[in-house]
């Protein structure tokens, strides 16, 4: 029997491989988990949490202290930051439920 396991969009993995890719950031052990770990949070966010966009700060935030914490340069993840608010953006933009009929 196959589990059902929460996942984002591929276009939102497409996305962020631009935007990893754009911040110059170096795929380590360390920040390819972090990114995984992020990918992961924002795929919760869109099964039933009562503020999506308030979890996907949450998300961003966990993901900034990890790349930190990999001892990723300060400058990359300034850069990183508002390019993940707009991604976000984009995600509740795509997933929030259109006008009823």
């Amino acid at each position: 029997m196959a589990e059902d396991i929460a996942a984002t969009p591929g276009w939102v993995e497409e996305r962020l491989d631009e935007i990893w890719s754009a911040a110059g950031i170096a795929d380590t052990p360390q920040t390819a988990s972090a990114r995984n770990t992020y990918l992961g949070c924002l795929a919760t966010c869109g099964t039933g949490a009562d503020d999506p966009e308030r979890c996907q700060d949450l998300c961003r935030q966990a993901f900034v202290e990890d790349l930190r914490s990999a001892r990723v340069p300060a400058e990359a993840i300034a850069g990183l930051e508002s390019r993940l608010e707009q991604l976000e953006a984009e995600i509740t933009d795509n997933t929030s439920p259109g006008p009823s009929k």
